[in-house]
């Protein structure tokens, strides 16, 4: 965004001429008469903020062109992608591959046979026979139901048809507005919230054993219990707030209309605004009279004052940039209602969000993570004195420390890193990106293509050199570097179990505690937290083990520490690093004015009708265009440095990224550039009386600076209408994915066994944290401007709605996620309560600048205080037991059995020693093809193995052992193999 007020930079010598004549005498007499001082070097307060002014006021035929090519860019990219997303199906669809199972070789032949016995009538009944026996219903891959309180991923069926991936969003959007009028006209008693009905059928429907096929939701809280038990709360949360922001900046511009129709009114027809461009005045004739008398200075500015009452040659008049007075009654009425809409929105999504926790938790509550509390900031070390001595001594003191009194009532595991995990992090992640994926190529090269044709080289050495490798030795170094991992993993994991006489070596900084049940663990979090927090200890419930940053966990505090002060101070740089794109941005928003200071640019200005509508629309998209650029790249810098600062978990690393990025984007966009501009060069012309004149003396020289001050930063509103579209834009492409395409066409351009293809297509991770981050930035425009410029809060909705598709049929069907059990819906409900706030603040400073009455200012800050009354309420009603630990979990006290004599509590597992470490690939399904080549190659099987135990389970003595599900085997991937 460019900043607000110009830099004296350009006011050079050469350019002086060019400034207004008023701008360089030596007093400056004002509306009302009153003589004041000029601004040091000749330009006053009043000039700066006028030339800012003009600087902002980007025209309506550039709104409108931005908005023109948006819409006809964002159909385009609608009907390409409908068009190739079913044809490209790996590109386009691979979360959905990945999940459905496909058909094997001999499976497509039977198909085909059958279909070739049946007419075209008997095809065309059966086809209509299923359709009717699908209607209303939903399909699910994996097709499995889950294990009792584990949770796995599922993917809902490709709706058929052009454009099927639009039904699902206008399935969506009907059922929710049935809802929302439903609820209204209840009196706010509806099945928003989910009464006991609603949830008996969601627990019929979705508990059941066989949940693979599932009638479409009648309400929306069914819709969301099915969108939770398919993708997970963190999809869902980020959903339910999309669905938040659309509905109330639609309920906002509903109202927004009316008030952009009375701004007009009062700006034409009353006394209270004006119709100037540029100079604000109480009414048409004063700003008239007010041109006159500048333009008998014949100064420059006084050419660009214009009185019309057009909205496309004086878009300021839907505006409350020249209303003053009692006009602005109106405005203050508005703020309140958007007050009341926001607090409405976030009750009621607030308690629909408790409810999904609940559902949540008993979908998970035989997850080992949800019996498991994590304690950082720990000072564990070897001590004498306290009879530590060794690991099973610290293990006695962490539970004591946790448990208190009741350590030996209750069951418990304790685990923390009695080994560095970080040799065999390395040695892992080699295997993965080398030894296992060279061995896999090389055999599926000589199974596919024949003899001789799995000779690979280690790199160019190897190729320049002649060092060839064969498929067999491949094979065979693979096997060598999975049993030294293996061996390393058992040397860990026989230090855990037998550690009466293993010596406590450094310092323990972090542990994991695991009781029988989770809800002894919601309990037991809930009595201790405030006790460990006095102490310096920090508890809470522990996360999945993939999202534990195990390197960072290691580190001690001081080191951690040291990377937090590092991080800081280089985020402090980068962010003012960011705002140099900011100066490219100011100088293409005013394109007309670097022209006119730069000669050897008055060349370029177009003359013609075609030239001057290309240099229209790159006015109004070229701006907006950079500074959506450079504001994509950031996230994933701040994300990286977070990581490295010492993060201990993702959803900790989601909320710093969301805290970072939205205070740098409030503070650099609206605080420095507008806010602080402002204050400052009033400030400068000012400060010669402060001392020597009282208050109101000086209040009264500034005359209409106030005013001046006021349209100054609403002025700045056109430009975000052009910013909008920009951003609109961005979010269709997303459908099309062109930086994930662009990478990968060298992938898929040259892959040559069906493995390499798989890697090629795997589905990216959506990355919460990154999007909420935009879609808060563009939350906080909105609600900002929303009393002053309503027609900005129209272009919100319209972005929010196209993020609630274009996201919703991302996460169904394209991009893979993480689980963090929804770590992020409380810092991203406070920064919609802080934009509510910033609006209200912006509208006080307007109301008491432009009125100079304290029983309006007073009026018009009341809000804040409803606000604050509303964040207590919340705290008390809303706010997660014990961090996302359902108060609820009660009600599922018998399927968990009783707390006090449940089995024995579980251990918590390091990501790098669970069994199915392995990498996962899509197994062949040609039974031929792989039979050739084990028969070629026999230590390939033992290659594949996920660990010792062997792929069914099975250990040596030949009992059944019990397979913990892991993540990857959540998402119903196969073991590893050739992939076809």
């Amino acid at each position: 965004m460019p900043p607000f007020s110009h830099s004296l930079a350009p006011y050079h010598a050469s350019v002086l001429h060019n400034l207004p004549i008023r701008a360089i005498n030596d007093t400056d007499t004002t509306a009302t008469g009153i003589s004041r001082p000029a601004h040091t070097g000749g330009l006053s307060a009043s000039d700066l903020i006028e030339e800012a002014e003009e600087h902002w006021n980007v025209s309506a035929r550039s709104i409108l062109a931005a908005w023109a090519a948006t819409a006809v860019g964002s159909i385009l990219i609608v009907l390409l992608y409908s068009l190739v997303r079913n044809r490209l199906k790996l590109i386009y669809l691979p979360r959905l591959k990945m999940l459905k199972p496909s058909l094997t070789p001999a499976e497509k032949e039977k198909a085909k046979a059958l279909m070739a016995e049946l007419t075209k009538e008997e095809y065309g009944r059966i086809r209509k026979s299923e359709e009717e026996r699908n209607r209303g219903r939903v399909t699910f891959f994996p097709e499995q139901g889950n294990g009792s309180g584990v949770w796995m991923a599922r993917v809902p069926n490709n709706p058929p048809g052009f454009g099927g991936w639009l039904r699902p969003a206008w399935d969506d959007t009907t059922l929710e507005l049935r809802s929302l009028i439903r609820w209204s006209f209840r009196g706010g008693k509806g099945d928003y919230h989910g009464e006991a009905g609603v949830q008996n059928a969601s627990e019929e429907g979705l508990k059941s054993d066989k949940p693979e096929v599932k009638d479409k939701p009648k309400t929306l809280f069914e819709q969301d219990l099915q969108l939770l038990w398919a993708l997970g709360l963190d999809a869902t949360i980020y959903l339910l707030f999309l669905r938040l922001l659309k509905y109330l900046f639609s309920s906002i511009s509903f109202l927004a209309i009316l008030l952009a129709i009375a701004n007009y009114y009062i700006n034409t027809q009353t006394s209270f605004g004006g119709t100037s461009a540029l100079t604000p005045g109480t009414d048409a004739s004063c700003d008239n009279s007010a041109a006159l008398s500048e333009g008998s200075g014949g100064g420059s500015g006084s050419g660009n004052v214009t009185s019309s009452t057009s909205i496309i040659s004086n878009p300021q008049l839907l505006t409350a940039a020249n209303v003053t007075s009692n006009g602005l009654i109106v405005h203050i009425a508005f703020e309140l209602m958007v007050t009341l809409l926001v607090i409405v929105f976030v009750a009621r999504s607030s308690g629909h969000h408790l409810k999904l926790v609940q559902e949540w938790t008993h979908m998970n509550y035989n997850e080992v993570s949800f019996k498991t509390l994590m304690i950082t900031n720990l000072a564990i070390r070897p001590n004498r004195n306290k009879d530590i001595n060794t690991v099973a001594d610290a293990k006695r003191e962490i539970r004591a420390l946790v448990l208190g009194p009741d350590r030996d009532k209750i069951d418990s595991s304790v685990w923390f890193a009695v080994h560095n995990m970080n040799p065999l992090h390395e040695k892992m992640e080699e295997f993965k990106k080398k030894s296992f994926n060279w061995a896999i190529d090389a055999v599926a090269m000589e199974t596919f293509y024949g003899n001789g044709k799995g000779v690979s080289y280690d790199g160019c050495k190897g190729r320049l050199c002649g060092m060839s490798k064969s498929a067999a030795s491949r094979v065979e170094e693979a096997l060598k570097a999975k049993n030294e991992i293996e061996a390393m993993q058992a040397d860990i994991k026989k230090g855990q179990v037998d550690v009466r006489y293993t010596p406590l070596r450094g310092t323990i900084t972090s542990a994991f505690l695991t009781v029988p049940t989770a809800k002894k663990a919601r309990d037991i979090l809930k009595n201790s937290k405030d006790v460990l927090n006095e102490a310096g200890y920090h508890i809470q419930r522990a996360p999945r083990s993939h999202n534990v940053l195990w390197k960072n966990l290691e580190m001690d505090a001081k080191s951690r520490a040291s990377h937090a002060a590092i991080g800081k101070a280089v985020l402090v740089v980068i962010c003012f690093i960011n705002t140099i794109p900011l100066m490219i941005v100011t100088f293409l928003a005013n394109l007309n004015t670097a022209i006119s200071l730069w000669s050897p640019l008055a060349n370029l200005e177009p003359s013609s009708d075609a030239g001057k509508a290309i240099f229209t629309v790159a006015a109004g998209i070229l701006p907006a265009s950079i500074s959506a650029l450079f504001s994509y790249l950031l996230p994933y810098i701040m994300r990286r440095l977070a990581r490295w600062s010492g993060a201990l978990t993702r959803g900790q690393l989601d909320r710093s990224v969301i805290r970072q990025l939205f205070a740098f984007l409030l503070f650099s966009n609206f605080i420095v550039f507008s806010l602080l501009g402002v204050v400052y060069e009033t400030y400068l012309t000012i400060s010669e009386d402060i001392g020597k004149k009282n208050w109101s003396t000086i209040y009264a020289s500034l005359g209409n600076l106030p005013a001046k001050i006021t349209r100054a930063y609403i002025t700045e509103s056109l430009y975000w209408l052009s910013w909008y579209p920009i951003r609109s834009v961005v979010m269709w492409l997303q459908l099309l994915q062109l930086p994930r395409v662009i990478t990968k066409v060298p992938g898929l351009l040259t892959f040559k066994t069906p493995h390499d293809l798989a890697e090629v297509v795997q589905p990216e991770n959506f990355e919460f944290a990154i999007e909420y981050s935009h879609v808060l930035f563009a939350m906080v425009v909105g609600l900002m401007y929303a009393p002053l410029a309503p027609v900005v809060v129209i272009c919100a909705t319209i972005y929010f709605w196209s993020a609630h598709i274009v996201h919703a049929n991302q996460l169904r069907y394209v991009e893979d996620c993480k689980e963090t059990d929804g770590k992020c819906w409380e810092i991203i409900i406070n920064r919609l309560l802080v934009a509510t706030v910033m609006m209200q603040l912006l509208m006080f400073v307007t109301v008491t600048l432009k009125t100079r009455s304290a029983p309006m200012a007073v009026g018009s800050a009341l809000p804040i205080l409803l606000l604050l009354l509303f964040k207590m309420y919340l705290r008390k009603h809303y706010h997660p037991d014990g961090e996302l630990f359902s108060q609820y979990i009660d009600k599922y006290e018998d399927d968990e059995g009783d707390p006090f004599t449940a089995a024995e509590a579980p251990e918590y597992e390091h990501e790098l020693l669970r069994e199915d470490w392995m990498p996962k690939v899509k197994t062949v399904k040609n039974e031929k093809l792989m039979a050739a080549a084990v028969r070629r190659f026999p230590h390939f099987v033992d290659l594949l193995k996920v660990s010792q135990t062997g792929e069914g389970g099975v250990e040596s003595n030949g009992r059944k052992k019990k397979r913990r599900k892991g993540r990857r085997a959540k998402r119903g991937r196969g073991g590893g193999s050739l992939n076809g």
